[in-house]
């Protein structure tokens, strides 16, 4: 009877094992193999045609400051007449969360159309069970949509992410970059907080046919209606619902006191400058496996000049990165690439990576600078000469290569490249670089000892980062 249990335990066992390695299987094995670019889109992008021979119809605005990002949307919601479009990652009911909320909501009340899209492990995470989503959610004006919301039924589509962030005002206006909606990123309420960056675009023709306005007013329509996307609906109307509506009717007439400038009429022309062109970039939309158009695209951007300056958080690249990189490089390109140092890195999976893979960068002939400022930097941004830049969601990583949505605009403006070189110019006089084998550090560079808890949490999770480094 004994030897009968154990092996009607074992077979159990057995069962259970082979269930969590098929489960494994299925999360992973559709993302090993890396896609590469069709045909057709190579045909299609031209890097040369995101340059402009003459003044276009946008002006354009770069956004540094985390409050004034914060003030920025509510300005922008404020002026809104017809039609709202938030599309963001990560969206929290916190401090900055709930301003956004509150004017969203205000804005429906007086008649706006108002439509949200969130990826779905913010969904999942913060938004589904939250009384204030579900309060907003309740309005007739508003429409809240998540993106392949999490079904641990489906592991093979876990891995595919919404990590785009653009507000659409209109057809006048948006703003676009690597900001989530929470106070890490907006406001400042809170002590911590990444450094990012974004565009502001203003349209002066709402007519015109080619913007890069209705370039990504047509990209998030083709996003709402994909199948992969399933409305948020407040099913009942809770207590705890109700009062959450009515804190956030609250939090709107505190907004008048907290931010009075908001309410004042807005100079757009004077806070833009004039650009040749803008031009979106993107990636695939459906929830897989994607071919990397956004990397084949700024790889091609590169090209077009004889230096870029590339901003990104952390770098994770795959084999075809590398050899893309190095290409890039031997064809007569100098590419620099700000990104954290690891004592002030907010990704420890980036951190760890780049410990374990500097020295494979650094031979594909890019200079890298580790950055060590007062926060961590977040943006997401490049710079190719005197003429573009380009400025979105993408991470250089194989996440944002082959697994999650991403946007970026290149933008052809002088102007606004000389704003991020110079900004590029000083954040590198706070940063390290190797050179003949040693390192060189910046002026205003001013080395952090890492904790030993620290030490001993980055020796074993770079072990670990190895195995799992394709899907992070």
């Amino acid at each position: 009877m004994q030897k009968h249990k154990k092996k009607h335990c074992r077979k159990w066992l057995f069962a259970l094992f082979a269930l969590l390695v098929f489960y494994i299987g299925a999360f992973t094995i559709p993302y090993i193999p890396h896609k590469t670019v069709s045909e057709k889109f190579r045909e299609e992008f031209s890097g040369t045609e995101v340059y402009g021979d003459h003044t276009g119809p946008e002006r354009v605005a770069y956004v540094e400051d985390n409050k004034e990002a914060l003030l920025m949307r509510l300005r922008m919601i404020e002026e809104a007449e017809k039609e709202l479009i938030l599309s963001t990652f990560d969206f929290h009911s916190d401090q900055s969360g709930k301003d956004v909320m509150a004017a969203l909501l205000h804005a429906a009340g007086r008649g706006v159309q108002v439509r949200v899209l969130i990826d779905g492990f913010s969904g999942f995470l913060s938004v589904r069970d939250d009384p204030y989503f579900l309060a907003l959610a309740s309005h007739d004006n508003v429409q809240l949509r998540i993106y392949n919301p999490v079904n641990f039924l489906k592991p093979w589509k876990l891995q595919a992410r919404l990590h785009d962030k653009y507000l659409i005002v209109d057809d006048e206006m948006y703003l676009l970059g690597g900001r989530n909606t929470y106070d890490l990123f907006l406001g400042d309420y809170s002590a911590s907080a990444n450094i990012d960056r974004e565009l502001f675009v203003l349209s002066q023709d709402t007519e015109a046919e080619d913007t890069s306005l209705h370039q990504v007013r047509a990209y998030f329509e083709q996003v709402w209606a994909l199948p992969e996307c399933e409305d948020l609906i407040c099913r009942k109307e809770t207590d705890q619902v109700k009062s959450s509506m009515k804190e956030l009717e609250g939090r709107y007439e505190e907004l008048k006191e907290l931010y009075p400038s908001v309410r004042e009429q807005q100079d757009w022309q004077a806070v833009t400058m004039e650009t040749n062109k803008i031009t979106l970039l993107s990636n695939p939309t459906e929830a897989c496996n994607k071919e990397p158009h956004m990397w084949y695209s700024l790889t091609q951007l590169m090209k077009t000049g004889s230096q870029a300056t590339i901003y990104t958080p952390y770098i994770i690249c795959g084999k075809e990165m590398y050899e893309d990189l190095r290409q890039v490089c031997q064809s007569g390109v100098s590419v620099d690439i700000i990104t954290n140092d690891i004592a002030s890195g907010a990704n420890p999976w980036g951190c760890t990576d780049y410990m374990n893979q500097k020295q494979r960068i650094r031979d594909t002939g890019v200079q890298v600078y580790e950055y060590l400022g007062p926060h961590s930097n977040h943006t997401k941004a490049m710079v190719v000469d005197d003429r573009l830049s380009v400025v979105g969601s993408w991470n250089m990583d194989m996440r944002s290569t082959y697994q999650d949505t991403e946007l970026m605009l290149a933008v052809d403006c002088p102007e606004l490249n000389r704003i991020i070189r110079a900004q590029a110019d000083e954040d590198i006089t706070s940063s390290r670089t190797m050179a003949d084998g040693e390192y060189q550090y910046g002026e205003n560079y001013k080395a952090v000892e890492l904790s030993t808890g620290k030490k001993l949490f980055y020796g074993i999770f770079r072990i670990f980062t190895i195995f799992v480094r394709r899907f992070l």
